[in-house]
């Protein structure tokens, strides 16, 4: 993985993207600091795919069949307003 700053990356683009279609990424930087990352279109549905389920699909399994949820009787807290 290369890293690089703002400034050379916009006068050697061509060579990152070719660095990054063999395989490679490229950090960027800004005064020493990470800002971004350079990598293949490929790579990025490779981690798709490694994520966790959407909110939509974790919700789809609940309740789970045979829970019971009760309401807590306590009485809710006051608020001024």
């Amino acid at each position: 993985m290369a890293t690089v700053s703002v400034r050379d990356v916009n006068t050697d683009l061509s060579e990152l993207v070719d660095e990054v279609i063999k395989g490679g990424s490229v950090t960027i930087t800004r005064d020493g600091k990470p800002v971004a990352t350079l990598m293949a279109v490929e790579s990025d549905e490779t981690q798709d795919q490694s994520r966790r389920p959407n909110l939509v699909d974790f919700l789809k399994t609940f309740p789970e069949p045979g829970m019971v949820f009760e309401r807590n009787p306590s009485p809710s807290r006051d608020v001024d307003l």
